[in-house]
């Protein structure tokens, strides 16, 4: 890929297959692999039209794995794993994002489904928003426009989420919450 070029992004079926390849790769024997995605992987797997992402962000306090196995599957699979130095990588990629930047506040992750060992999940729908809340740039808020009209979420649920955020990330996503209401 030249310099000039912008960062690869895989639609639905591509990171499927990605997820497909990562599957395989884990092998057969062992424990399970769970990984919690969060951020656009939600759009992107509940079939938001034209949503791409060059990373899949794994939330690792709702993920379970080895991370030497998941870090080889991947690269087996073609995908680059958590780059720490690299801002733009050549190829997607699996991101693990800890508590901090990211706020996500308390939830019970969703299985979306299961591919050999490996099992992906995603938080409820309000926390995506909440998180997304706390940033709202203009792909964050495409992002909550369609999972406000796909998923109708409960704004209320949303709010008190946003409450259990640290500062200043809740003062922000308070700030943006004015986004719900304008697209509704």
């Amino acid at each position: 890929m030249s310099p000039e070029s912008s960062t690869l992004t895989f639609d639905k079926d591509q990171w499927m297959r990605a997820l497909e390849d990562l599957a395989t790769a884990l092998g057969k024997e062992g424990p399970q692999t769970e990984v919690c995605l969060i951020g656009s992987a939600a759009c992107i797997f509940a079939g938001m039209e034209l949503r791409t992402t060059e990373d899949l962000d794994i939330w690792q306090p709702h993920s379970d794995f080895d991370i030497v196995e998941l870090r080889n599957a991947a690269e087996k699979a073609g995908l680059s794993f958590n780059p720490q130095t690299i801002l733009e990588p050549d190829k997607p990629y699996l991101q693990i994002v800890e508590p901090g930047i990211v706020q996500m506040g308390a939830f019970e992750a969703i299985r979306m489904f299961k591919i050999g060992r490996l099992i992906v999940s995603r938080p409820p729908i309000e926390n995506i928003i909440a998180s997304k809340l706390t940033r709202a740039d203009a792909k964050d808020i495409d992002d909550v426009k369609f999972l406000q009209q796909h998923f109708q979420p409960d704004i209320g649920l949303i709010k008190k989420i946003i409450l259990s955020f640290t500062s200043p990330k809740k003062e922000v996503a308070t700030e943006n919450l004015i986004y719900l209401e304008i697209l509704q």
